[in-house]
């Protein structure tokens, strides 16, 4: 016993071994894992837009104008946590030619009367990079849900211009055959395969 432990009455001596046990298991344990983030979804700065082949010889370029839902959790220490969902107005279709977009809501193709919405919900993300990943989901189209996986790159994180609150952006893409979800008129003139390309933004931290 040294001479200053023979000062310290016995239970002050208890006091302080258990102060130091409990400081060594703090500095031992690992550091906090941030929580997963609740997006909130920035329609202004999200888009869903297709490409479809044209007879060979061009591609036609549309989009979705009206995403009515979406949800996004991410988590960047562990993006398995993630999860993406989205419902999007299938009458909201603009390849900026009146006549095609009204032809392509018909039964024909996308038939949005007797099915409005086309939706996404993800199943599992898996990281393949830094800041790449893939998403599989099930998407419903025309009334069939299949399972899809997306090619994900984020895009990045930082403070808005106003620095309010943070923004973290992300870019997705896939290609379907539209034959999959029971869309087969005008095969293969009308090409079968379909690109979609999708910009997300979304927005956390904010005060209040």
């Amino acid at each position: 016993m040294t001479h200053f432990d023979r000062l310290l009455p016995e239970t002050l001596r208890h006091s302080v071994a258990a102060l130091g046990v409990a400081a060594a298991l703090v500095l031992a344990a690992p550091a906090a894992q941030a929580e997963p983030r609740a997006l909130e979804v920035d329609l202004t700065h999200t888009s869903v837009h297709f490409l479809i082949g044209h007879g060979g010889f061009s591609k036609v370029i549309g989009q979705f104008r009206s995403i009515t839902a979406a949800a996004v959790t991410f988590d960047p220490e562990n993006v398995a946590n993630s999860s993406v969902s989205a419902t999007i107005d299938a009458a909201s279709l603009d390849s900026n030619h009146y006549f095609r977009d009204n032809y392509t809501r018909s039964d024909t193709f996308l038939d949005v009367r007797q099915f409005p919405t086309i939706t996404f919900a993800s199943t599992a993300i898996a990281a393949t990079g830094e800041k790449t990943g893939t998403m599989t989901g099930d998407l419903t189209l025309r009334g069939v849900t299949k399972p899809v996986t997306f090619d994900v790159t984020w895009n990045g994180s930082g403070p808005h211009l106003s620095g309010k609150y943070q923004i973290d952006g992300f870019t997705a893409s896939t290609i379907i055959n539209r034959q999959d979800f029971g869309i087969a008129a005008f095969s293969p003139w009308v090409a079968d395969e379909v690109e979609i390309l999708i910009q997300i933004e979304g927005n956390w931290g904010k005060d209040g």
